[in-house]
């Protein structure tokens, strides 16, 4: 499955286009060929018995007259039916009369099973019954001679199943070479697939890396076409437009404060001791108010990019569970298809962390324990991998037994641990320790460091390691994106330390860093107390979130979002209808009534999730409805539910969340 994560985008997409093909044609082949050998059995059954009819019919004379020879000759008439391997005709008192060919020796087995069918006939209330059953590749059918409603005789057939079995060869070599030729199809949409979507994304991602290196945001990416991914990159240069003319605005501010600054310390230079402490102080709120700016105009640029890369993953996200859904429990395609889902989830989970690098990616606020989730942690595969890679690190801890809770996101808090001791342990070479420090703490005066503590109760997290330290001019960096000293691709992605930052701020809280060359690193997180209480979490259970043919509509302004979220409702049992934008569920709203809107909150061209919920509101009909969009929750998405949207549903989703989120809202009184 690591193998398969760090494969390049061109190989993964060939993968999961051959893995979709092959699944769909093994599906259909075994579909076609079940269907093939059951019908064929079922004719043959019914071929048999009439058969058997036409034989019990010509024989009654012969039967009543105790005439051998005459039923031998009726029976030599089977000599033109070529599956017909023998045949035999027995007395009421299970005595063998006539057989076919003349010459057969009517076998012990065979006719053991004969007389059991015989007898399974005798105890059916219809006189006329027949019985069968398929041995040594045989199918053998026993049929009551009647005369005046009363059995006197039986005909037992056995013919042979070549027939069916050269079928079943003949069909296996059509489906071998049916998979033949959609491979090589295949191969043809995955290089179609090459050049429209990984070769525009891997430009995109060299051109991101090389303003990341170089800080040159005069840089533009080359756009090829007009498609989604055309849109993201006329995005990513209107972005790269917006930071650098925000640069610029920085860069004058920062020397008109700079200049003034100067000038008024000029003045009061030589005033006393605290006049040199009003101008510290503003030089620090001058670099924070720099970091902070750099952090939103980079954090503006990630939100866009995960938006719309959230699009994007929806298919790789959705389409895996939905099968999965659909797929028997001991099929071979399972595992696959689980690999992909789990790809495309650990995609969405780094376009969380940019959104989280956005300020927009905290969604859920409850009442947590550091604790628990710290301990959550040293007992996850993660940390245990950790730990294999750095054998000679020791790892100590000191937590407070009546720890305080906290309001926030126990997903994030504990991508944020992760990061702060997967980087404390790589900055250990050889020997070494990591202390980590959980408790309680009361700050009375505020605490000025890379962040000013103000006063209040937090819960204080400190993570101290014995590396190799931080560099001075790399201290006032480390909390932006993509800036690092690890290797690409190998080390992280560049956001870990961003994420950090994020994730600490979104919770109101503080971050302190102290590190020197060679001495180690201590970073220092506070978070604010909460008095509330803790909610106990309920189990869920998706299965039991299904519809009953209510009808939904699902507003998204992109096809295959559309696509995918019918799929997944139809499959929970409701009815569904699609429309691509604002206006066309206006209108369609006008001539149909429908339980419940998925309406998409970005939508170009056109009017947006918002406006058309209010055009819809000013009707005066009540409307259910649930609000999807790539980003987090934004203004827009509350307005829409101050006027009466439901939920906030975030892409890409999963079955499990629009199973839940639609469930709920249909559920409100």
């Amino acid at each position: 499955m690591n193998r398969f994560h760090n494969l390049p985008i061109r190989q993964k997409l060939t993968i999961i286009v051959l893995s979709t093909c092959s699944v769909l044609v093994l599906l259909i082949a075994l579909i076609f060929i079940t269907e093939k050998y059951y019908t064929f059995r079922r004719n043959m059954i019914s071929n048999t018995e009439t058969l058997a009819q036409v034989i019990g019919m010509n024989s009654t004379a012969a039967l009543t007259f105790q005439d051998p020879d005459t039923a031998v000759e009726i029976l030599s008439a089977l000599s033109a039916e070529p599956n017909v391997a023998a045949a035999c005709i027995f007395q009421p008192n299970g005595q063998t009369f006539a057989t076919y060919p003349r010459t057969h020796i009517v076998d012990e087995r065979y006719k053991s099973k004969a007389v059991e069918l015989i007898a399974q006939i005798r105890t059916d209330e219809n006189l006329n019954a027949a019985a069968h059953e398929f041995i040594d590749r045989q199918l053998m059918l026993a049929k009551p001679i009647q005369l005046n409603r009363k059995q006197i005789g039986y005909v037992v057939i056995r013919t042979n199943l070549n027939q069916l079995y050269n079928r079943l060869t003949l069909s296996g070599v059509l489906v071998v070479g049916v998979m033949v030729a959609l491979v090589l199809m295949a191969q043809l949409v995955s290089a179609r697939l090459h050049r429209s979507i990984s070769d525009p994304l891997l430009a995109l991602v060299a051109t991101m890396k090389q303003v990341t290196a170089d800080k040159n945001y005069a840089l533009r990416a080359r756009k090829q076409n007009n498609d989604e991914l055309g849109i993201l990159i006329d995005g990513f240069n209107g972005m790269l437009a917006q930071i650098q003319q925000r640069d610029q605005q920085l860069e004058q501010h920062s020397q008109q404060l700079e200049s003034q600054v100067i000038e008024r310390t000029r003045e009061l230079l030589c005033s006393n001791d605290r006049l040199k402490k009003e101008m510290e102080e503003r030089k620090e709120m001058q670099g924070r108010l720099a970091r902070a700016q750099r952090m939103e105009a980079v954090g503006t640029l990630a939100a866009g990019v995960a938006h719309d890369l959230n699009n994007i993953l929806s298919g790789i996200v959705s389409y895996p569970d939905l099968l999965l859904m659909r797929l028997p429990a001991d099929s071979e395609m399972r595992k696959p298809l689980t690999t992909i889902l789990h790809s495309g989830q650990k995609a969405a989970a780094i376009v969380q962390d940019l959104l989280t690098l956005a300020r927009r990616g905290v969604t859920t606020s409850e009442v947590v324990n550091l604790k628990a989730i710290v301990e959550d942690y040293f007992n996850s595969p993660e940390h245990e991998k950790l730990m294999t890679f750095h054998a000679n690190v020791h790892v100590i801890r000191h937590i407070d037994a009546d720890l305080m809770d906290i309001a926030g996101s126990s997903v994030h808090l504990g991508k944020s641990i992760m990061n702060l001791i997967s980087n404390a342990a790589e900055a250990i070479h050889g020997q070494g320790t990591i202390i980590i420090t959980l408790r309680n703490q009361y700050i009375d005066t505020p605490i000025r460091g890379y962040d000013q503590v103000q006063q209040g109760d937090y819960v204080m997290l400190k993570i101290c390691d014995t590396g190799h330290g931080i560099a001075a001019e790399d201290l006032e960096r480390i909390f932006e994106p993509f800036y690092t000293k690890k290797k690409m691709g190998r080390s992280g992605t560049g956001l870990g330390m961003a994420v950090v930052w994020g994730t600490v701020k979104d919770h109101q809280g503080y971050i302190d860093v102290e590190s020197r060359e060679g001495a180690g690193t201590t970073f220092t997180l506070y978070f604010p107390a909460t008095r509330q209480q803790m909610a106990a979490k309920q189990p869920l259970q998706t299965g039991t979130y299904k519809g009953n043919g209510e009808t939904i509509l699902v507003v998204d302004d992109i096809k295959e979002q559309r696509e995918i979220a019918s799929d997944i409702l139809q499959t929970l049992g409701y009815t569904v209808a699609t429309v691509a934008g604002g206006q066309a569920a206006l209108e369609y709203l006008v001539k149909h009534r429908v339980d419940l809107l998925i309406l998409d909150m970005v939508m170009d061209p056109g009017i947006d999730g918002l406006e058309t919920y209010k055009r819809i509101v000013t009707r005066g009909l009540p409307q259910r409805a649930i609000i999807a969009s790539g980003y987090s929750e934004s203004e827009r998405v509350k307005k829409a539910q101050a006027l009466g949207a439901g939920a906030y549903l975030r892409k890409p989703y999963t079955i499990e969340s629009l199973a839940l989120a639609v469930y709920r809202e249909l559920e409100k009184n």
